[in-house]
This record gives structure tokens, sequence and C-alpha cells, in this order.
């Protein structure tokens, strides 16, 4: 858990109020930074439902990128984030997610770690990307937008050796965490999501 930490403290926003809590899903960590997101396991995935809220689920990875090289995930959501935030996403105030997958490589020092985040953005199109404004060392990856594909499942799969190499201009072989969050904690709003949580294949 002490790894856990040192990857949250440097690569999740506001890490200052980083907080371990006891998570309802089997094999991941929960953390918590403003509020309570609250995570459920229903039959066929993991429910996020943010009020106010900041937190994730987080897991420690041990395979390589050459013998797993692709992460794969699902999410879907009924309705978007509401109120919508005024503040745009590349702004403190208009960092929150409807969903968000971090893949995560740790650094010697905390400040070399680095981050991908995918997310379903509200207002930019897919494959756009800018550094998280609270923490430049993630980079955010718009890989859903809009309200399309509300209702819907929506699959993913990304090669995460070919996105460090071009969001970060790093080679990795290995990486050490990945994690989902939904939040809604900047702007005071509502979001519900379910996701079939990443794995590496």
């Amino acid at each position: 858990m002490t790894r856990l930490l040192l990857l949250i403290t440097a690569i999740f926003t506001q890490p200052a109020l980083a907080r371990w809590e006891a998570s309802p899903i089997e094999g991941w960590q929960e953390i918590r930074f403003q509020g309570q997101t609250r995570y459920s396991q229903q039959p066929d995935c993991v429910l996020a439902q943010a009020q106010s809220s900041a937190s994730g689920l987080i897991q420690a990875v041990e395979s390589t990128l050459k013998q797993r090289p692709l992460l794969s995930w699902s999410w879907q959501a009924d309705q978007p984030l509401t109120p919508r935030p005024k503040a745009g996403e590349k702004d403190k105030a208009g960092d929150d997610y409807l969903a968000r997958v971090y893949v995560i490589k740790e650094g010697f020092f905390p400040w070399q770690t680095k981050a991908i985040n995918y997310v379903w953005s509200r207002q930019h199109p897919v494959g756009s990307h800018w550094p998280n404004p609270f923490v430049s060392n993630a980079i955010m990856v718009v890989v859903q937008t809009g309200d399309e594909g509300l209702g819907q499942w929506q699959s993913f799969q990304r090669d995460v050796a070919a996105d460090f190499r071009r969001y970060h201009d790093m080679e990795v072989e290995k990486v050490d965490a990945v994690a989902v969050m939904t939040d809604s904690d900047n702007s005071a709003g509502q979001a519900t999501a379910c996701y079939r949580l990443p794995q590496f294949r």
C-alpha cells in the first residue's frame, strides 16, 4: 500500500487530500480526495456514484507490457455530469469526469512518475490531449466525448507502450498501477457510471 500511496501522491489531483479507505471491490484499493464516490459491485459492472466527491479505485499491476500490451475496459452511463460545469476541463475548476481510467508508470523520484488518464470528455473531441491542470505529469487523453454513447456500453483498448511513447516521449516495458475514478467535486455536481474494470491482455 505504501508504494501505491507514493504513486497517488505523484499523479492524482489534489494528492495532499488523499486518504485510504476500505474498498468493497475485491482486488482494488479505494483512495479518497474529497468526499466519497461510492463504488459497488453490480452483477456485470462496478457502479460509481459521485455527489460533489472525488475518490477512485486503484490496483497494482504485476505483468509486463511485453506479456500483456493492451489495456482493455468498458464503461456506461445514462446521464451526463450534472449540472454541467461552467469551467473548462483544462481548468482546475472543471477537472471533473463522468468516467476516467488511469495508467501509471512509477519514476525514481515522485516528480518522474508519469500517468495517462483516458477520459470521457464533456467538450473536447476524441484524440484531444492536455496536461492535467493539477499535476502536469499526468496527460489527459479523450477517448469519448459529449452525450454521444449515453445509455450504451462503450469498450476501449489501448496500446499503453505506444501511448507513453506518444504522450510522454518515453519507452516503457512495464507500468505500475491502473485506476478508475468518477468525480464531481470541483463542480459540486452528480455523476454516475458503471465500469467493467481495466485489465491488461
